[in-house]
């Protein structure tokens, strides 16, 4: 029993570390500025078709996957950086006046870059899910963000804690920090997954 588990364990750390090796080798490829959005969007996609099935988490496989969303990880992914940087940098505006408005005005931004985090997490997942055209996928990913608040929490508070021990300990970054936010991106929204193939079941 206790090696069974033990087994268990060492197989997800070794899919964690394998994939996050992947996702800076292939981000490597694009010479980070343009390997990034689609190493990301490979990672996602490979844990998704194989969850924990390490051997059948190649690199071949990998490579055709990076390739195949190189235009569509980069869109998502830039997309995204320039909807946060344009967040920031109203919130850096925003904080140097005072006043109870615009302390409103700083949680609202705060809210919407975490959204913005969110919503692009919900992206990677759903485009790995279904095959679904650019404009649908955003309104769907912006209806899911919405729609579930204790999903959206989930994914946060997950995020934050990973970046905290990333903090902690720095070597993750290298080993596991991104496979761990996209594993714990698909382990939080689950319940909502289930309930869109529900619906799309009802409809078909």
């Amino acid at each position: 029993m206790v090696g069974k588990a033990l087994e268990t364990l060492f197989i997800k750390i070794w899919v964690i570390i394998k994939l996050n090796l992947f996702f800076w080798l292939f981000s490597c490829c694009g010479l980070l500025v343009a390997g990034i959005g689609p190493a990301l969007k490979t990672v996602n996609e490979l844990f998704v078709s194989h969850e924990f099935e390490y051997k059948d988490i190649t690199l071949k496989e990998g490579w055709d996957c990076f390739k195949r969303n190189f235009i569509r990880g980069n869109v998502l992914f830039y997309g995204a950086v320039l909807l946060l940087v344009t967040l920031a940098y109203n919130l850096f505006l925003s904080v140097q006046i005072q006043g109870l408005a615009f302390l409103m005005i700083d949680f609202l931004l705060v809210f919407a870059m975490v959204y913005a985090v969110v919503t692009f997490q919900y992206t990677l997942l759903l485009d790995s899910y279904y095959e679904i055209g650019l404009k649908n996928l955003l309104k769907l990913a912006f209806i899911s963000t919405l729609s579930n608040f204790t999903n959206l929490l989930k994914i946060a508070l997950g995020l934050c804690l990973i970046l905290f021990i990333t903090w902690k300990f720095k070597g993750l970054i290298l080993f596991g920090t991104f496979s761990m936010i996209q594993i714990w991106s698909f382990t939080a929204t689950k319940s909502w997954r289930q309930t869109i193939d529900q619906r799309l079941e009802l409809h078909a």
